[in-house]
């Protein structure tokens, strides 16, 4: 009795001993099957077209942006890489789409700084963590401008004009609670003036309102406004760089009157993150092949964007954003956007 009940149990543990050898063999080959299809994946990318997303209008510069600096990019890859334009709140709509898409390496965000302000008010829920930094591919140049027929022919006249009447001095800018006022703002603490910002919902209007004689003073990139510059409407009055402007030796830049202010609108390249690690170095690679294009350099040029060096890696770039929002949060607590 004893003996069957022993060989009964002896066969019953066989039996599952066997069975958990199997299933444990047949999990085995799922995650390395799992593995191996990822490989396989990321070998094979890209196999379609690159959906290209922008937070703001066609026309504008991240817009203009995305597409120069796709065009080489798609031909690296070999795939279409069509930009689809998803504006509003200050680019928060691309960014939460490109959330929801899969990570993939299908979906690239071409966006700028304002995602940095936007992460320093909270106005978007989406921080670093959730995406994985492609490059930055553009820095611009920013600068005061005034029309040339006002009363301000110099930088001096603005700032002495500023203190003599707090206030009054109307500097226009694109966007409220943005990258230009956060600018703006340190400007003003630096320089020890106070200001009348008035923000513009397009930069078209607002170079309309400077020309216009309607405002005293512009926050804009040159290459923005360029064309005014060379018919003689307006002119710049300072730069907010460490280095002089090339073509331009007598504009005053901001480092040299002693304001530590050097920060450019930029631009970049980010995908979800969970991107394969492997799609991510061929998307990196592509970008940084793109960047040295003959095509983008010369509209680099045509946009003054090669006033200073616009490329960082992933990681310098992750640490620039990081940096910037730190500077931007600081900026809007002063402006009042932020509690402390």
């Amino acid at each position: 009795m004893f003996k069957r009940r022993s060989r009964k149990l002896l066969m019953v543990l066989m039996a599952v001993l066997a069975f958990g050898l199997l299933a444990a063999g047949c999990g085995g080959g799922e995650e390395t099957g799992g593995e191996s299809a990822k490989n396989e994946e990321a070998s094979a990318y890209p196999e379609r077209p690159i959906e290209v997303i922008v937070g703001w209008g066609a026309g504008g510069g991240t817009d203009t942006f995305a597409r120069a600096i796709t065009k080489p990019a798609s031909e690296i890859l070999g795939q279409s890489m069509p930009v689809k334009n998803m504006s509003g709140a200050s680019g928060s709509i691309a960014g939460d789409y490109v959330t929801q898409q899969p990570a993939d390496g299908y979906t690239v965000w071409a966006m700028g700084s304002n995602y940095a302000v936007n992460v320093a008010l909270g106005r978007t829920p989406h921080d670093l963590s959730a995406y994985t930094p492609i490059a930055r591919i553009q820095q611009d140049t920013s600068m005061l401008h005034v029309n040339t027929n006002s009363q301000f022919k110099t930088l001096d006249d603005v700032i002495e004009y500023a203190k003599a009447n707090p206030g009054k001095l109307k500097v226009g800018g694109t966007g409220a609670a943005s990258f230009d006022e956060v600018v703006i703002a340190l400007w003003e603490d630096a320089a020890g003036i106070d200001v009348n910002y008035v923000p513009y919902e397009k930069g078209g209007a607002m170079h309309s309102a400077l020309a216009g004689g309607h405002l005293d003073v512009m926050f804009e990139e040159m290459g923005s406004v360029s064309s005014l510059v060379e018919e003689g409407t307006i002119k710049p009055i300072l730069a907010f760089t460490d280095s002089k402007v090339e073509g331009y030796p007598d504009l005053p830049i901001s480092v040299e009157r002693g304001w530590d202010i050097t920060l450019g609108n930029w631009r970049g390249i980010m995908v979800k993150k969970g991107t394969p690690d492997a799609i991510v170095q061929k998307l990196q690679d592509a970008f940084a092949q793109a960047y040295e294009d003959p095509g983008y350099k010369e509209f680099e040029k045509q946009r003054f964007l090669h006033l200073r060096p616009g490329y960082l890696n992933a990681e310098d770039f992750a640490k620039h954003i990081q940096e910037n929002i730190d500077i931007y949060k600081k900026a809007l607590i002063k402006l009042g956007y932020i509690n402390e």
